[in-house]
């Protein structure tokens, strides 16, 4: 659940509200790497701290441990919401770093050129034929129906021998 900008400088320190503030959408794409990184630690060790105060005052309410104040906590919604929005800040660092690792990873316009150009020469060999030798032609078609004429040892011999010895 997203919390207004009100309610999280109701819910966090003037430290904290410093760090989320500085992963709004606009602000964070100025900020350089180096403190990115910073940012980022920075923001995992305020959640984690936050995290662990919670879930010790979630045990306080159920009777599991014995309280660290001198009242037990009657409930833990807002160290719960700070241990949110934290997370919810910390999810835009990395997702900040994430899209500035993937640009330095697109290729240059260069190398998408050769790369072009390697592949329409490779399709281009593939469409020359291997040598300049011609092919065998044109393969004829036999005709199972045709009868087999000329040959002497099939159907119609007699009349083959006739029509050779007379002229016409």
């Amino acid at each position: 659940m997203s919390l207004s900008t009100k309610q999280l400088e109701r819910v966090l320190d003037k430290g904290e509200w410093d760090l989320v503030a500085r992963t709004r959408s606009r602000i964070i794409a100025t900020v350089p790497d180096g403190e990115l990184v910073d940012l980022a630690k920075n923001l995992r060790e305020r959640r984690d701290r936050a995290r662990g105060i919670a879930r010790q005052q979630r045990r306080e309410m159920r009777g599991k441990s014995d309280p660290k104040a001198t009242v037990a906590s009657g409930g833990n919604v807002g160290t719960k919401a700070k241990a949110d929005a934290l997370t919810v800040a910390l999810k835009r660092v990395g997702a900040e770093q994430t899209r500035r690792a993937e640009k330095l990873r697109q290729p240059s316009q260069r190398s998408l050129a050769r790369k072009a150009m390697a592949m329409k020469m490779r399709q281009e060999a593939l469409q020359r034929p291997l040598s300049h030798t011609g092919d065998d032609g044109m393969k004829p078609i036999v005709n199972p129906r045709a009868a087999p004429s000329g040959a002497l040892d099939h159907a119609g011999q007699r009349s083959a021998m006739q029509r050779s010895k007379f002229a016409r």
